[in-house]
């Protein structure tokens, strides 16, 4: 078995397709957290905005608090209401946003303190960059002029519009209380949840691949001589896994790298002090056992079918198994301790998703994720006799191609 794993291990890691996607996923990785921050950089940081302003008196605080803005976007222009005709104003702004001579416009009303109500016009729906100084900076005008009419001084201003600042920390098994970033840790979970995502996608279907490729040939026939079918798939899917963890040890290290420099992804920094060793452990065996029990799965569906188009209709709810724990996602993210997300968590197919996502959230007890391996180790040995019972019977094949009631009906044919 030692020769089959080796031989299956060499054939991908040797090839130029494999040496390409290995340096290219860091490079884009780097490039997604890279992109971002020099668009910020890049992007005008004086957006001209229109203001109308009815009763003319919110102006020149509205740009006084703008400016004591770090990282300002936006310049400030008041603009005329003849008569006190805002529709008129408002359709003038709206040509001026439409010639580009402004890049947008904030109308507000005549009591702006009793109705609070700010509309934003401009070419773009979204105007995140604008819309993040101007909020703030309204928010702050509104503010001081509800003080100033209630008689609050001057000097409770700041005492009164403090913000709780808000800290999360995490009690481990020790009691021990460590500060988690719930936005840094949520990142790195899915970042390393897509990677798996991507290795069953990729070296599944090419585990499928090579075990019809395998039947086609006459080495086959040697090989069952030699070996057990059981331990021929075997073989071949942990020599095609061990591929696959190569490129995942090469993509940690990057990982790592881009933590130790303070990259970060809409605003979520990737911290190396996030991948603790419980983490990154379990990602590593939730990643093995994850890819055998889904190559295996593909393994066996390769066994029984003689061509890529044969082999569709079996394969298709295999992914489903990927699919489906990841829209149920969000149950563990909103409770990752409760009944539901733990019984979820331990069924084989979806614990390499969502029992990592709980141990990257919560620290689960350590008898759920010893039991979801355990069980997935099961799951991975009851597969590797099915799939070579479908090889050993599917070399014999010819014909038909093979359906759910073929499946089922060697499945139950005796060892």
């Amino acid at each position: 078995m030692l020769a089959i794993i080796r031989r299956e291990y060499l054939e991908r890691v040797r090839t130029k397709g494999f040496v390409i996607s290995t340096l290219l996923i860091p490079l884009l990785m780097a490039l997604v957290m890279v992109l971002p921050m020099l668009t910020m950089q890049s992007v005008d940081t004086r957006n001209t905005v229109g203001l109308i302003d009815p009763s003319g008196e919110y102006f020149a605080h509205l740009d006084a608090a703008l400016s004591s803005q770090e990282d300002l976007h936006v310049s400030l222009i008041p603009l005329p209401v003849a008569g006190g005709d805002v529709a008129s104003a408002t359709a003038s702004m709206q040509d001026q946003i439409r010639d580009e001579s402004l890049d947008g416009g904030v109308v507000i009303g005549d009591d702006f303190i009793g109705t609070p109500k700010a509309t934003y016009y401009s070419r773009s729906v979204s105007g995140s960059i604008v819309r993040d100084d101007l909020q703030p900076a309204l928010d702050r005008v509104l503010r001081q002029a509800r003080f100033a009419r209630v008689g609050v001084p001057d000097s409770l201003h700041a005492f009164l519009s403090e913000r709780v600042d808000w800290e999360s920390l995490s009690v481990g098994d020790t009691g021990e209380a460590t500060r988690r970033d719930e936005g840094g840790v949520m990142l790195l979970a899915f970042t390393l949840i897509m990677m798996l995502y991507m290795m069953v996608l990729v070296y599944g279907q090419q585990t499928l691949t090579a075990v019809i490729e395998e039947k086609s040939s006459r080495v086959v026939e040697v090989l069952l001589s030699s070996v057990p079918s059981s331990q021929l798939m075997f073989g071949k899917v942990v020599g095609i896994g061990g591929a696959g963890l190569t490129q995942v040890a090469i993509w940690t290290a990057a990982i790592f790298v881009m933590a130790g420099q303070g990259l970060s992804v809409g605003g979520l920094s990737f911290d190396a002090s996030y991948l603790t060793p419980m983490i990154l452990g379990s990602f590593m065996v939730f990643f093995l056992l994850g890819f055998l029990l889904f190559s295996m799965m593909y393994a066996g569906v390769g066994a029984l079918c003689n061509t890529i188009q044969e082999a569709q209709p079996f394969a298709t709810p295999i992914m489903m198994f990927v699919i489906i724990p990841m829209m149920l996602m969000t149950l563990v993210l909103r409770a990752p301790g409760s009944p539901l997300a733990t019984v979820l968590s331990l069924i084989p197919m979806f614990s390499p998703i969502l029992m990592f996502m709980r141990v990257c959230l919560a620290s689960p007890p350590l008898w759920q994720v010893v039991l979801s391996w355990v069980l997935m180790s099961a799951t991975i040995w009851l597969m590797s006799r099915a799939a070579g019972k479908l090889f050993r019977v599917g070399i014999l094949m010819s014909g038909s191609a093979p359906n759910w009631a073929t499946l089922v009906r060697t499945l139950r044919q005796p060892d």
